[in-house]
């Protein structure tokens, strides 16, 4: 994970805390390509891989671990902007 990246994680990570929900950090799981926060609160689970805008690129592990929660019915995605973290936890 670049600079970029760790920065939007943990303004969004912090956002997120604010408005009540839990933040957890997925590594060292097992999974490669697992997302890289679980965001909880009143029964929502969100998956969220931070991504740069422009250069970032998910890697077929990280596609594939959307998808499959993504058909869990788990909301899955790729986050590139704070103002797109906003829109998914408002």
């Amino acid at each position: 994970m670049n600079q970029y990246e760790k920065k939007l994680e943990a303004e969004c990570t912090r956002y997120a805390r604010e408005k009540g929900y839990l933040a957890i950090k997925l590594e060292n799981t097992g999974h490669t390509g697992i997302p890289d926060r679980l965001y909880l609160k009143d029964g929502r689970a969100i998956f969220v891989e931070f991504k740069t805008p422009g250069s970032g690129r998910l890697s077929l592990f990280q596609s594939h671990w959307l998808e499959r929660l993504r058909k869990e019915h788990f909301t899955a995605r790729t986050i590139w902007t704070i103002e797109e973290f906003k829109e998914l936890i408002p």
